[in-house]
């Protein structure tokens, strides 16, 4: 959060959206656009109703393989407007949804290889999200909105293929599957002109599963998949040209096992969390920002594990002076081992930056112990 000279409600960090499965349409390109009263509402409503629709499939030979491409893209908004003498309330609404397909088929048939080979992705998105805002001539406004998008894609492959030379046979299954969903909101109050507070949030989750089995004069094949959840949220308070004050909040991790046919399984979990607290008043501005972060790794009897922690922060004042400074301090290690050096790795690290009438300076160390290390960075 750098100075400026005037913030809009769009400052805070954007909370994500979402997407959902739906039917391809393959047909030709078409689209869609109308504005019009609706006459269905009994309210003496102002309404706008905006849309498009666009479709489209073909076909396309790469080399020995055919491949065909499909999309989908439906968007709808509906604006609903009431005057009520000074103030006016708008209701935005807005859906879209989405699809791509792609197929790949092809037959080789070659000296040392004749097989044949079918491969297929996808992609859908579904996204809903509304904004109320009620305004008021002269003074300020009042608005609320809330966006969820839920998201899948989805990829295979098949294969099978004969060697004629040796009469070995060959088979590849590859599948993946992965759906994420999100829910965002959005708060801001502003009683006059460019002075208000505002508020954002996010949650999110999802997670993703592969498979793949190859059989190739030997058996083998993969399993693997995560799990995973996050959120984020931001608040503000923003006083025009003279002041600003935000602080933002972010939280993740993880859940994830892989295993390799016939015997190698691992498994691991990760979180991480970041936090930021800045603003500005007049000519100077500051931020603090903090990040921590964990994962461990089980793989055999074997357990690894790595974490950090960084701290760092800025301070302005206009053209005149600048301060920058980061410090982050590191673990990893194996247990268990004999090797001490790998039972733990400590490292600690820093940088200072000083910018004075334009004239910069910069200084840094990292330090590591188990071996000890030291050097200027």
């Amino acid at each position: 959060m750098g100075k400026h000279s005037r913030r809009k409600p769009s400052y805070l960090p954007k909370v994500a959206v979402g997407a959902a499965p739906l039917a391809l349409l393959l047909a030709g390109p078409a689209t869609a656009l109308a504005t019009q009263t609706d006459p269905s509402i009994p309210l003496p409503l102002d309404h706008q109703r905006e849309g498009s629709l666009d479709r489209g499939a073909g076909f396309t030979t790469e080399g020995d393989t055919s491949v065909f491409r499909g999309f989908l893209n439906n968007t709808e908004r509906n604006v609903f407007g009431k005057d009520l003498g000074d103030a006016k309330a708008v209701a935005d609404v807005r859906r879209s949804v989405s699809e791509t397909v792609e197929t790949r088929e092809s037959v080789t048939a070659r000296p040392d290889k004749v097989g044949a080979l079918g491969a297929a992705k996808t992609a859908e998105t579904l996204k809903q999200g509304q904004r109320e805002a009620v305004k008021v001539d002269r003074y300020g406004s009042v608005v609320a909105g809330n966006e969820t998008e839920l998201d899948r894609t989805g990829a295979r492959l098949t294969e099978v293929a004969l060697d004629p030379r040796t009469g070995a046979p060959a088979f590849v299954s590859q599948d993946s599957r992965a759906l994420r969903a999100s829910e965002g909101t959005y708060h801001a109050v502003r009683p006059l002109p460019g002075v208000g507070v505002i508020t954002e949030t996010n949650q999110r989750g999802g997670g993703a599963l592969d498979r793949a089995f190859r059989l190739d004069g030997g058996f083998s094949g993969d399993l693997g998949g995560v799990l995973e959840a996050g959120r984020s949220s931001g608040h503000a308070v923003d006083v025009g040209d003279l002041a600003a004050v935000g602080t933002t909040s972010t939280q993740h991790g993880n859940g994830r096992f892989k295993g390799v046919l016939p015997l190698d399984v691992g498994s691991g979990t990760a979180f991480g969390q970041d936090h930021a607290f800045g603003g500005n008043v007049g000519p100077g501005s500051g931020l603090v920002t903090t990040g921590q972060d964990v994962d461990l790794a089980q793989h055999g009897g074997g357990l690894t594990g790595a974490g950090s922690h960084t701290i760092s922060g800025d301070l302005g004042i206009g053209e005149v002076a600048s301060v920058h400074g980061t410090t982050t301090s590191s673990v990893r290690g194996v247990l268990p081992t004999t090797d001490p050096v790998r039972a733990g790795q400590v490292t600690q690290s820093g940088t200072l930056d000083l910018t004075l009438l334009g004239q910069p300076a910069h200084t840094g160390y990292t330090a590591g112990a188990l071996p000890l290390e030291l050097k200027q960075s």
